[in-house]
C-alpha cells in the first residue's frame, strides 16, 4: 500500500497542478454522489431564503474543496520547503497584535474549524523561526488503513507539530497547555456528548472539550484557521476569544463560525457540509420532547 500511495503523492505533486485539479474533481464528485443528499438538507436547513442552484454550488464546491484537502495530505510529502511556503501566507496577525499567539511559555488552546486545507495549517512551524521553537499537540483520528494513517501522520508532523490520538488525546493534550505549549483541537464536528446548543437555527450537539481545556489552566483560546485563497493555497489567521470559561468559550466559538458561514461565501463552500453535525443535537431535541 506505501508505494502506492507514494507514485500517488508524487504524481500529485510533480505533475502540473491540473492533474491535482482534475483528481479533486473526480473525488468531489464521488462525495456529492454519496452525500449529497445530506448535504443540501443541511444547506437547505441553515439557508432557508437560498435557491436550489445555490444550494447544489455550495455544496458541490465543499465536495470538491474536501477532497482537495485529502488529496494534499498525501502530495504534502512530495513538496519541497520551499513549494510549501510559495503556497502558504502566516496572516501577521498570528504573531503581532491583540489577536497574535501569547508569548512562549503561556498554554494557548487553539480553537480549529474544519475548513478545507486546515492540513495546511501543519506547516506553521516551518513558517516562523519562533514558532517551531514552541510545542504543538494536535488531536486527530487515526485513520483506519494503518498505510495511509502513518503516511498522513508522517506529513502533518513533518514540521514539528506532535498528533495525538482522540483515544488518549485529552490527557496528552492538557499536560501541553499546563506545561505552557499549544494545544489544537477540531471544535465543529458531530459529537454524542457535549453541550447543546442552536448552530445555525438548528439544535446541535457540540464538544466542549477545548473550552474545557482552556479554563482547566486559565489558558487564553484563540481560533485558528487557513481561508482558501487558491488550488492549494491558503492565509493562516487567527482570532482570540474573549471569554474563558468552557460555557462561554463554546458558545463564542460556535457564533464566529456561524457568523463566517452565514457572511463569507468563501468560508461557506470551504466548511465540511457532509458531515452530520446536527444529528445527535436533533435525537436529543426529540427525545425532550417525548412525553
Amino acid at each position: 500500500m506505501r508505494p502506492f500511495i507514494a507514485l500517488y503523492a508524487w504524481l500529485l505533486a510533480r505533475l502540473p497542478e491540473g492533474f491535482a485539479k482534475l483528481n479533486a474533481g473526480l473525488f468531489g464528485w464521488v462525495l456529492w454522489c454519496l452525500r449529497g443528499k445530506l448535504i443540501t438538507r443541511n444547506l437547505a436547513a441553515a439557508f432557508p431564503a437560498r435557491d436550489a442552484a445555490w444550494l447544489k454550488r455550495i455544496g458541490r464546491t465543499s465536495c470538491r474543496r474536501t477532497a482537495e484537502m485529502a488529496l494534499f495530505s498525501i502530495a504534502s510529502p512530495m513538496l519541497s520547503e520551499a513549494e510549501i511556503k510559495e503556497r502558504i501566507h502566516l496572516d501577521p496577525a498570528v504573531t503581532a497584535g491583540p489577536d497574535s499567539l501569547p508569548p512562549e511559555g503561556t498554554g494557548t488552546v487553539l480553537f480549529v474549524p474544519h475548513f478545507a486545507l486546515m492540513e495546511m495549517m501543519t506547516a506553521t512551524c516551518l513558517l516562523r523561526p519562533e514558532l517551531a521553537r514552541r510545542e504543538w499537540a494536535v488531536m486527530y483520528r487515526p485513520l483506519d488503513q494503518p498505510a495511509a494513517d502513518r503516511w498522513v501522520r508522517e506529513a502533518r508532523e513533518r514540521f514539528g507539530m506532535k498528533l495525538v490520538s482522540r483515544r488518549d488525546g485529552f490527557g496528552r493534550s492538557m499536560k501541553a497547555v499546563k506545561e505552557g505549549h499549544i494545544a489544537a483541537v477540531l471544535f465543529d464536528q458531530s459529537t454524542q456528548s457535549g453541550s447543546r446548543i442552536q448552530f445555525l437555527g438548528r439544535p446541535c450537539a457540540v464538544t466542549d472539550l477545548p473550552g474545557i481545556i482552556a479554563q482547566r489552566f486559565k489558558a487564553p483560546g484563540r481560533i485558528y484557521w487557513a481561508e482558501r485563497t487558491g488550488f492549494w493555497r491558503c492565509r493562516l489567521r487567527i482570532k482570540a476569544l474573549a471569554a474563558s470559561d468552557s460555557i462561554g468559550l463554546t458558545l463564542e466559538s460556535n457564533a464566529w463560525l456561524e457568523h463566517q458561514l452565514r457572511e463569507d461565501e468563501n468560508a461557506c463552500s470551504s466548511w465540511l457540509w457532509a458531515h452530520d453535525r446536527w444529528k445527535h443535537g436533533l435525537q436529543d431535541y426529540i427525545k425532550d420532547l417525548q412525553p
